[in-house]
């Protein structure tokens, strides 16, 4: 029995599919069902059923999983804190970043707080979308991140921290049709080819609720788990796509793309920023070493 496979099966239980559990995974979807075609050979047993709509387990995996889950999530507490406890280890922080975090907490992150780290003391950086982070830091593999906070944020075992707000806007090049306008239409989506985010980001989600709302009909022209080729799909390829942004910076994402400007909707809309952090189990002394900063950086930072 592999710890990854137990971690599929955890994943499938989760989204009842396959394909689901595999994007929130980042494997293949062959890769998932292999495994847990592997754990039902191994005990000659029949653990998921497919059917059209989702994945249903069987009595005996319905029971398998839920003595497997507690299990995982304990090994994953024992590993964060052993690896913390080790004197000969350094002491690593994995910070997950949104490719829009905050300019002044990123500024800060490198001006200030990795300056003040001792010497067996050290950040790796992993950039992604929410929901990206969401997996990692359930997984152990990010201890904290900065990105958007989703509405279906109590579905997980990550805590956040909110800080402040920033706008959803639709992003577009500077020389299109749609930069004439000052605040666009939701309505002009019902026309307006739209790139999007993979499964890793929470923006396409809340567009899609939100046209929901207003029976807009979305025209995906494609989907992108990478910023860079997201915005290079929008810069060559004609089509639309949205970003959260507050108003006193330009967003990270936008630096080195001039050619690109951000459009409000006539109906604003908003999401939560903060910090993502795993709920439960042993926090070392690094990672609310971070918190404390990004909390005290946000104070100074207040936006209106």
């Amino acid at each position: 029995m592999q710890f990854k496979a137990l971690e599929y099966l955890e994943a499938i239980y989760k989204y009842k599919n396959f394909t689901k559990a595999a994007e929130a995974l980042f494997v293949s979807q062959p890769a998932v069902s292999a495994s847990v075609r592997k754990l039902e050979e191994e005990y000659n047993m029949k653990l998921v059923i497919r059917t059209p709509k989702k994945v249903l387990f069987t009595p005996e995996g319905e029971a398998f999983v839920q003595k497997v889950m507690p299990i995982l999530d304990e090994l994953r507490a024992i590993e964060s804190e052993m690896l913390s406890k080790s004197r000969n280890q350094k002491k690593t922080l994995r910070l997950g970043l949104s490719p829009t975090a905050p300019p002044e907490i990123v500024h800060g992150i490198y001006q200030h707080f990795l300056p003040s780290l001792s010497d067996n003391e050290e950040v790796f950086f992993d950039e992604g979308g929410a929901y990206y982070h969401i997996t990692k830091i359930t997984n152990g593999e990010v201890d904290v991140a900065i990105n958007v906070i989703p509405e279906n944020i109590g579905e997980f075992p990550v805590a956040s921290i909110p800080l402040y707000q920033q706008e959803i806007c639709l992003l577009v090049r500077e020389d299109s049709q749609l930069a004439a306008y000052d605040k666009i239409p939701i309505q002009m989506l019902d026309s307006t080819p739209i790139t999007s985010l993979g499964a890793s980001s929470y923006l396409p989600k809340r567009l899609e609720m939100e046209a929901e709302k207003r029976n807009i009909h979305l025209k995906v022209a494609s989907k992108h788990l990478q910023q860079t080729s997201y915005i290079e799909e929008i810069l060559l390829g004609g089509s639309s796509g949205i970003i959260n942004v507050d108003h006193n910076n330009t967003p990270r994402a936008l630096y080195a793309h001039k050619p690109l400007v951000t459009r409000p909707f006539q109906e604003p809309m908003f999401l939560d920023i903060g910090i993502l952090y795993r709920k439960e189990g042993h926090m070392q002394s690094l990672t609310k070493k971070i918190l404390d900063f990004i909390e005290d950086v946000a104070k100074h930072c207040k936006q209106p």
